[in-house]
Protein backbone atom coordinates (compact mmCIF):
# COMPACT_ATOMS: atom_id res chain seq x y z
CA UNK A 1 0.00 0.00 0.00
CA UNK A 2 2.75 2.22 -0.65
CA UNK A 3 2.56 5.29 -3.35
CA UNK A 4 5.12 5.88 -5.84
CA UNK A 5 8.09 8.66 -5.41
CA UNK A 6 7.05 11.97 -6.69
CA UNK A 7 8.52 12.18 -9.62
CA UNK A 8 11.48 14.58 -10.90
CA UNK A 9 10.34 16.89 -13.96
CA UNK A 10 12.62 16.70 -16.42
CA UNK A 11 10.76 18.49 -19.27
CA UNK A 12 9.96 22.02 -18.23
CA UNK A 13 8.48 23.66 -21.55
CA UNK A 14 4.96 25.52 -20.34
CA UNK A 15 5.47 24.84 -16.56
CA UNK A 16 6.72 26.37 -13.54
CA UNK A 17 6.78 26.02 -9.48
CA UNK A 18 4.67 28.30 -7.71
CA UNK A 19 5.40 28.36 -3.91
CA UNK A 20 2.35 28.64 -1.70
CA UNK A 21 2.02 29.79 1.56
CA UNK A 22 3.79 28.05 3.65
CA UNK A 23 6.65 26.94 1.37
CA UNK A 24 5.34 24.24 -0.51
CA UNK A 25 6.11 24.92 -4.31
CA UNK A 26 3.44 23.12 -6.79
CA UNK A 27 3.60 22.66 -10.77
CA UNK A 28 1.44 24.62 -13.04
CA UNK A 29 1.24 23.85 -16.40
CA UNK A 30 -0.26 26.47 -18.80
CA UNK A 31 -1.52 25.77 -22.33
CA UNK A 32 -1.65 29.48 -24.45
CA UNK A 33 -2.63 28.82 -27.78
CA UNK A 34 -2.95 32.85 -29.05
CA UNK A 35 -1.41 35.56 -27.16
CA UNK A 36 -5.07 37.82 -27.69
CA UNK A 37 -6.85 35.02 -25.55
CA UNK A 38 -10.30 36.26 -23.40
CA UNK A 39 -11.01 33.41 -21.25
CA UNK A 40 -8.53 30.95 -18.52
CA UNK A 41 -9.58 27.55 -17.64
CA UNK A 42 -8.58 25.93 -14.98
CA UNK A 43 -8.74 22.54 -14.91
CA UNK A 44 -8.92 21.50 -11.29
CA UNK A 45 -8.31 17.99 -9.80
CA UNK A 46 -9.71 15.46 -7.52
CA UNK A 47 -7.16 14.36 -4.62
CA UNK A 48 -5.30 11.20 -6.97
CA UNK A 49 -4.15 14.57 -8.86
CA UNK A 50 -3.44 14.87 -12.88
CA UNK A 51 -1.10 14.27 -15.26
CA UNK A 52 -1.76 17.27 -17.80
CA UNK A 53 0.17 15.05 -20.47
CA UNK A 54 -3.02 12.73 -20.43
CA UNK A 55 -5.62 15.24 -20.42
CA UNK A 56 -3.84 16.80 -24.02
CA UNK A 57 -7.28 15.64 -25.20
CA UNK A 58 -9.75 17.64 -22.77
CA UNK A 59 -7.24 20.44 -22.54
CA UNK A 60 -7.35 20.87 -26.30
CA UNK A 61 -11.38 20.90 -26.24
CA UNK A 62 -11.33 23.33 -23.42
CA UNK A 63 -8.66 25.61 -25.27
CA UNK A 64 -10.76 25.43 -28.77
CA UNK A 65 -7.30 27.27 -30.17
CA UNK A 66 -8.48 30.44 -28.53
CA UNK A 67 -8.97 29.87 -24.62
CA UNK A 68 -5.43 29.51 -22.18
CA UNK A 69 -5.71 26.32 -20.20
CA UNK A 70 -4.47 26.39 -16.71
CA UNK A 71 -3.81 22.43 -14.78
CA UNK A 72 -1.87 22.55 -11.80
CA UNK A 73 -0.69 19.68 -9.88
CA UNK A 74 -1.77 20.05 -6.36
CA UNK A 75 0.32 19.49 -3.46
CA UNK A 76 0.74 15.98 -2.69
CA UNK A 77 0.85 14.64 -6.54
CA UNK A 78 2.14 15.17 -9.68
CA UNK A 79 5.55 16.83 -9.63
CA UNK A 80 4.47 19.09 -6.44
CA UNK A 81 5.26 18.97 -3.11
CA UNK A 82 3.64 17.46 0.01
CA UNK A 83 3.01 14.20 1.10
CA UNK A 84 1.01 11.64 -1.15
CA UNK A 85 -1.98 10.03 -0.05
CA UNK A 86 -2.24 12.26 3.59
CA UNK A 87 -2.01 15.88 2.38
CA UNK A 88 -4.31 18.71 3.99
CA UNK A 89 -7.00 19.03 2.16
CA UNK A 90 -7.99 22.81 3.65
CA UNK A 91 -4.92 23.42 2.36
CA UNK A 92 -5.15 21.45 -0.86
CA UNK A 93 -8.17 24.02 -1.50
CA UNK A 94 -5.72 27.11 -0.80
CA UNK A 95 -3.64 26.40 -3.17
CA UNK A 96 -6.00 26.42 -5.63
CA UNK A 97 -7.53 29.95 -4.88
CA UNK A 98 -4.15 31.38 -4.03
CA UNK A 99 -2.25 30.81 -7.26
CA UNK A 100 -5.84 31.75 -9.26
CA UNK A 101 -6.23 34.81 -7.06
CA UNK A 102 -2.35 35.22 -8.20
CA UNK A 103 -2.87 34.88 -11.99
CA UNK A 104 -2.31 38.37 -13.18
CA UNK A 105 -5.26 37.50 -15.93
CA UNK A 106 -7.37 37.03 -13.18
CA UNK A 107 -10.62 39.37 -12.53
CA UNK A 108 -8.52 41.58 -15.00
CA UNK A 109 -10.43 43.70 -17.81
CA UNK A 110 -12.07 41.79 -20.77
CA UNK A 111 -10.73 38.40 -19.41
CA UNK A 112 -12.47 35.80 -17.79
CA UNK A 113 -12.00 33.08 -15.30
CA UNK A 114 -13.59 29.71 -15.88
CA UNK A 115 -13.52 26.53 -13.98
CA UNK A 116 -13.34 22.94 -15.10
CA UNK A 117 -14.28 20.31 -12.85
CA UNK A 118 -15.17 16.23 -13.48
CA UNK A 119 -15.81 13.52 -11.00
CA UNK A 120 -14.79 14.08 -7.12
CA UNK A 121 -12.74 17.19 -8.68
CA UNK A 122 -16.52 19.11 -9.06
CA UNK A 123 -16.20 18.97 -5.31
CA UNK A 124 -12.71 20.46 -4.94
CA UNK A 125 -14.16 22.86 -8.33
CA UNK A 126 -17.20 23.85 -5.88
CA UNK A 127 -14.84 24.59 -2.93
CA UNK A 128 -12.18 26.84 -4.67
CA UNK A 129 -15.72 28.57 -5.83
CA UNK A 130 -16.21 29.70 -2.79
CA UNK A 131 -13.32 31.43 -2.10
CA UNK A 132 -13.06 32.94 -5.38
CA UNK A 133 -15.44 36.38 -5.17
CA UNK A 134 -14.79 36.99 -9.26
CA UNK A 135 -15.52 33.30 -11.22
CA UNK A 136 -17.44 34.46 -14.68
CA UNK A 137 -18.51 30.39 -15.26
CA UNK A 138 -18.02 26.96 -14.23
CA UNK A 139 -18.62 23.43 -16.05
CA UNK A 140 -19.42 20.62 -14.13
CA UNK A 141 -19.29 17.16 -15.91
CA UNK A 142 -20.69 13.45 -13.70
CA UNK A 143 -20.86 15.55 -9.86
CA UNK A 144 -20.54 12.52 -7.78
CA UNK A 145 -22.90 14.00 -4.86
CA UNK A 146 -24.84 10.45 -5.25
CA UNK A 147 -23.18 7.43 -6.19
CA UNK A 148 -24.06 4.20 -7.36
CA UNK A 149 -22.45 0.26 -6.08
CA UNK A 150 -19.71 -0.47 -8.73
CA UNK A 151 -17.91 -3.15 -9.79
CA UNK A 152 -14.43 -2.87 -9.50
CA UNK A 153 -14.66 0.59 -7.63
CA UNK A 154 -16.82 0.32 -4.64
CA UNK A 155 -15.33 -1.59 -1.51
CA UNK A 156 -16.48 -4.66 -0.08
CA UNK A 157 -17.43 -5.54 3.46
CA UNK A 158 -14.23 -7.05 3.98
CA UNK A 159 -12.25 -3.88 2.68
CA UNK A 160 -14.98 -1.89 5.14
CA UNK A 161 -14.11 -3.96 8.14
CA UNK A 162 -10.30 -2.84 7.66
CA UNK A 163 -11.13 0.44 6.74
CA UNK A 164 -12.76 0.61 10.21
CA UNK A 165 -9.74 -0.62 11.72
CA UNK A 166 -7.22 2.02 10.05
CA UNK A 167 -9.60 5.00 11.30
CA UNK A 168 -9.87 4.19 14.63
CA UNK A 169 -5.75 3.02 15.31
CA UNK A 170 -4.02 4.56 12.14
CA UNK A 171 -5.74 7.19 10.34
CA UNK A 172 -2.90 9.04 8.42
CA UNK A 173 -1.41 5.50 6.61
CA UNK A 174 -2.61 5.52 3.51
CA UNK A 175 -4.55 2.48 2.77
CA UNK A 176 -7.59 2.90 0.45
CA UNK A 177 -6.91 2.21 -3.55
CA UNK A 178 -8.91 5.21 -5.15
CA UNK A 179 -7.44 3.35 -8.78
CA UNK A 180 -9.98 1.38 -8.67
CA UNK A 181 -9.49 -2.55 -10.62
CA UNK A 182 -10.01 -2.00 -13.99
CA UNK A 183 -10.50 -5.73 -14.47
CA UNK A 184 -13.98 -5.70 -13.26
CA UNK A 185 -14.91 -2.34 -14.73
CA UNK A 186 -17.53 -3.09 -17.48
CA UNK A 187 -17.53 0.21 -19.83
CA UNK A 188 -14.32 -0.33 -22.24
CA UNK A 189 -13.65 3.42 -22.13
CA UNK A 190 -14.17 3.92 -18.11
CA UNK A 191 -11.59 0.59 -17.49
CA UNK A 192 -8.44 1.61 -19.89
CA UNK A 193 -8.78 5.23 -17.90
CA UNK A 194 -8.60 3.00 -14.71
CA UNK A 195 -5.93 0.91 -16.70
CA UNK A 196 -4.08 4.30 -17.14
CA UNK A 197 -4.25 5.98 -13.77
CA UNK A 198 -3.38 2.80 -11.99
CA UNK A 199 0.29 2.82 -14.14
CA UNK A 200 0.59 6.63 -13.67
CA UNK A 201 3.31 7.98 -11.76
CA UNK A 202 1.96 11.41 -11.27
CA UNK A 203 -1.16 10.15 -9.86
CA UNK A 204 -1.62 8.78 -6.30
CA UNK A 205 -3.36 5.56 -5.68
CA UNK A 206 -3.62 5.10 -1.88
CA UNK A 207 -5.37 7.38 0.78
CA UNK A 208 -5.45 7.82 4.55
CA UNK A 209 -9.15 7.05 6.14
CA UNK A 210 -8.62 10.75 7.22
CA UNK A 211 -8.08 11.57 4.22
CA UNK A 212 -10.72 9.94 2.79
CA UNK A 213 -13.02 11.47 5.34
CA UNK A 214 -12.03 14.79 4.93
CA UNK A 215 -12.69 14.42 1.23
CA UNK A 216 -16.25 12.58 2.25
CA UNK A 217 -16.96 15.89 3.86
CA UNK A 218 -16.70 18.64 0.84
CA UNK A 219 -18.58 15.94 -1.23
CA UNK A 220 -21.54 15.65 1.05
CA UNK A 221 -21.16 19.59 0.60
CA UNK A 222 -21.64 19.93 -2.98
CA UNK A 223 -25.04 20.79 -2.91
CA UNK A 224 -25.36 23.38 0.26
CA UNK A 225 -22.63 24.60 -1.91
CA UNK A 226 -24.39 25.24 -5.31
CA UNK A 227 -26.68 27.18 -3.44
CA UNK A 228 -24.24 29.88 -2.84
CA UNK A 229 -23.06 29.53 -6.32
CA UNK A 230 -24.05 32.25 -8.52
CA UNK A 231 -22.14 32.27 -11.82
CA UNK A 232 -23.22 30.43 -14.82
CA UNK A 233 -23.09 26.99 -14.64
CA UNK A 234 -22.69 24.19 -17.27
CA UNK A 235 -23.62 20.03 -16.19
CA UNK A 236 -23.00 17.96 -17.90
CA UNK A 237 -24.14 13.66 -16.94
CA UNK A 238 -22.69 10.76 -19.07
CA UNK A 239 -26.40 8.34 -19.27
CA UNK A 240 -24.08 5.56 -19.06
CA UNK A 241 -22.82 6.68 -16.02
CA UNK A 242 -21.86 3.64 -13.86
CA UNK A 243 -20.62 5.39 -11.08
CA UNK A 244 -22.62 8.30 -10.39
CA UNK A 245 -26.08 8.34 -9.81
CA UNK A 246 -28.27 11.13 -11.74
CA UNK A 247 -30.35 12.02 -8.39
CA UNK A 248 -27.30 13.77 -6.93
CA UNK A 249 -26.86 15.81 -10.80
CA UNK A 250 -29.91 16.88 -10.69
CA UNK A 251 -30.00 18.49 -6.87
CA UNK A 252 -27.04 19.86 -7.65
CA UNK A 253 -28.52 21.74 -10.75
CA UNK A 254 -31.52 22.54 -8.97
CA UNK A 255 -30.01 23.99 -5.93
CA UNK A 256 -28.07 26.61 -7.97
CA UNK A 257 -28.32 29.63 -7.04
CA UNK A 258 -27.81 31.71 -10.41
CA UNK A 259 -30.24 31.91 -13.25
CA UNK A 260 -27.73 31.40 -15.84
CA UNK A 261 -27.57 27.39 -15.55
CA UNK A 262 -27.32 24.39 -18.24
CA UNK A 263 -27.75 20.83 -18.04
CA UNK A 264 -27.42 18.13 -20.82
CA UNK A 265 -27.50 14.15 -20.48
CA UNK A 266 -24.97 13.19 -22.92
CA UNK A 267 -25.86 9.73 -24.74
CA UNK A 268 -23.42 7.01 -24.65
CA UNK A 269 -21.46 9.61 -21.69
CA UNK A 270 -19.68 6.96 -19.06
CA UNK A 271 -18.29 8.62 -16.02
CA UNK A 272 -14.80 8.73 -17.24
CA UNK A 273 -13.57 11.27 -19.88
CA UNK A 274 -16.24 10.16 -23.20
CA UNK A 275 -18.65 12.53 -21.29
CA UNK A 276 -17.16 15.25 -21.83
CA UNK A 277 -15.49 14.17 -25.58
CA UNK A 278 -18.83 13.20 -26.42
CA UNK A 279 -20.53 17.22 -25.12
CA UNK A 280 -17.28 19.00 -26.64
CA UNK A 281 -19.58 20.72 -28.83
CA UNK A 282 -22.22 21.77 -25.93
CA UNK A 283 -18.81 22.69 -24.03
CA UNK A 284 -17.24 24.41 -26.87
CA UNK A 285 -20.18 26.92 -27.65
CA UNK A 286 -21.09 26.94 -24.16
CA UNK A 287 -17.44 28.68 -23.18
CA UNK A 288 -17.95 30.93 -26.32
CA UNK A 289 -20.98 32.28 -24.82
CA UNK A 290 -19.85 33.51 -21.47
Amino acid sequence: MKNSDRPILKDNKESSFRTVGDGTKILVYEFIPVSDFKKTIYIISGITGINHKSEKDIIELLSNNENRVVVIHPRGTGYSEGTRGDTNLDAFITDYSDIIKGDSFYAAVNRKTLLFGHSMSCAVTLEVAKRLPEIDGIILVNPPFRLKPVKGMSPGILNYLKYIGYFIFAPHTPIVNMAGDPSLIEDESDRKESEQRNHDPLLVKYFSMHYMTESKKIMDAMVENARQAGCPLLLLYGDKDMIVDKAGCDEIYSSWKGHNKNYEIINGGSHGKSTAIKGAGIITQWIESI
